[in-house]
């Protein structure tokens, strides 16, 4: 069984987008997303529910003012809360930015890769266009897995090399030098689509949402439940 992460070409409502102070691993598969205030170092690692209007998206952005775009074929869902469906609203993607292969905020602009022509348009508004720009993508940067913007620069998730599991930050997709690679955290590893089988080995397991919670008044709530790990047992006989 090859150890790799399931790239976001082959999953649906998977993906990874970042905000002002946190980046969320979008799981609709398991009702969930995980957020982090660091891949690198695995900080502030908090799972939340998803609303159900919520999941199963083409696409996942997110915004420096707390915004988050679900982009489903022609359309975009903006809420300011995945697990509530706070603040909804639904309008038409511009025909120029349909069909992308990735999407990504960074600071007041949305970009979108188009792997197969080997280009990206950046843009202020992903319904209307009013700011449109070209680039090419460089070499490098067009072997991604997953692609999620921050303030200033722009990060994508590397192929599993001898390194482990690794992501590249740079300023640029258009050019190779100035992007720097930073190791994703275990623990942060272990969420991602394929994860378990890089940091546990080969493996017939899968994550399962237990129970989510959510609490929404003053007072505390502790839940807890307990865990029954179950091992399979292989015999071995001679034919």
């Amino acid at each position: 069984m090859m150890k790799d992460i399931i790239p976001k070409s082959k999953t649906k409502g998977v993906d990874i987008c970042a905000g002002k102070n946190f980046t969320y691993i979008i799981r609709s598969d398991l009702g969930c997303y995980m957020q982090t205030s660091d891949l690198n170092k695995g900080s502030d690692l908090t799972i939340f529910s998803l609303h159900p209007s919520c999941r199963n998206g083409d696409h996942y952005v997110a915004d420096m003012e707390g915004h988050f775009y679900i982009i489903k074929a022609k359309s975009y869902r903006r809420v300011t809360d995945l697990s509530t469906d706070a603040d909804a609203v639904v309008q038409d993607l511009d025909p120029d930015f349909q069909h992308g292969d990735h999407y990504l905020g960074i600071n007041k602009f949305f970009v979108v890769i188009f792997k197969r022509r080997g280009i990206c348009r950046i843009t202020s508004s992903l319904g209307i266009i009013s700011t449109d720009v070209k680039v090419n993508l460089s070499p490098k940067s067009s072997s991604g897995l997953y692609y999620w913007g921050l303030s200033e620069c722009c990060c994508f998730l590397k192929p599993v090399s001898d390194w482990g599991v690794q992501y590249c930050k740079g300023a640029d997709l258009e050019k190779d030098d100035g992007l720097v690679d930073y190791s994703v955290h275990p623990d942060v590893v272990n969420f991602l689509p394929g994860g378990l089988s890089i940091t546990r080995g080969p493996a017939f397991g899968r994550w399962e949402n237990i129970k989510t919670i959510t609490n929404n008044s003053d007072t505390p709530v502790t839940w807890q439940k307990k865990i029954i790990k179950k091992n399979m047992e292989v015999h071995r006989c001679a034919l």
